[in-house]
Parts: structure tokens; sequence; C-alpha cells
């Protein structure tokens, strides 16, 4: 049952997607609904575990040199580690493009927990969103925060004898 729920959302988050790239021509605030609807989708895949919606919304900006590694396909180790968080509550609390309306950042406050604990840990994640003319979607090159990493592995030392 939680597969098929976990399907449907997929599918309705990939169909938003589909649905802003569908829709290029808007009116004059186009670039401020597609701002929100970026925003929506990344909020409700963080909510509700949805982590492809959240990697569809990843792309390095063009031209900029700034970026020194490209995005990548997350792998399959680090899907399934994200399957262990748990975001209990996401909230924006800052938001806005700007003067350029080419760029903006969104703060979120998430409440999250790992699904073998009963802690719940709330940290601040500030999003550099960039907007694609071509697509007329917005976009992130923003990782997760540093706390969905995966754990560090530790080695243990093997005396010689």
């Amino acid at each position: 049952m939680q597969h098929i729920q976990n399907l449907i959302r997929t599918i309705i988050i990939s169909s938003i997607l589909l649905l802003m790239t569908a829709c290029a021509e808007m009116d004059s605030h186009s670039a401020i609904s597609r701002f929100i609807q970026s925003e929506d989708t990344y909020k409700a895949s963080l909510r509700w575990g949805e982590w492809m919606g959240v990697f569809q919304l990843y792309r390095n900006k063009p031209g900029n040199q700034s970026n020194k590694t490209k995005i990548k396909p997350p792998s399959e180790e680090y899907l399934e580690h994200l399957e262990t968080i748990i975001v209990t509550h996401i909230e924006v609390l800052h938001s806005g493009m700007h003067k350029d309306k080419e760029t903006g950042d969104t703060l979120f406050l998430i409440e999250y927990r790992f699904d073998f604990s009963t802690k719940v840990k709330k940290i601040r994640h500030k999003i550099a969103w960039w907007h694609d003319d071509k697509s007329n979607i917005w976009y992130t090159a923003t990782p997760l925060p540093k706390e969905f990493d995966l754990p560090k592995r530790r080695t243990i030392k093997l005396s010689p004898e």
C-alpha cells in the first residue's frame, strides 16, 4: 500500500513539473507564479519524502563558472538513506525573487527525524534559485542540508597481530 501511495505522489509531482514545462507562455506574472510553483514542489517533495521530486529541480546554472562540481543523479545508497528521514514539518521563513527576476532565495525551517528515532530535529535550509528562460522553470543547485548526508563510515584498525 505504501509503494502505491509513493508511486501516486511521484506521478503527481512529475505531472506538476511537466505542466510547468508545457506552459512556457504566460502573463507578466509568470516568473513569480513559476517561482512559487517550484518552491511548493520542493517543499511538498521534502515533506512527503518524494526525493526524486526534489532532484528534478536540481540543475547547474548555465555559464556559472563557480560550479565546482556537476550535479549528478543520486546514488541508490543515498536514496535508501533518504528513505530513513521523515520530515515532520516544513515551512517557508523567507522567500523572494531578486531585482533581476532571474534569481531568488527561500529559507525553510525543516523539522525531521530518522525513522529509528523519536527525537525531532530542527534546521534552517536556504535554497538559491535561478530561472531558466527556455523552460520557464526555477531550478536550484543547492544541495540538500548536510544533516541529510550519508553517515560517515568508520574504519577500525586491526592490530598487526
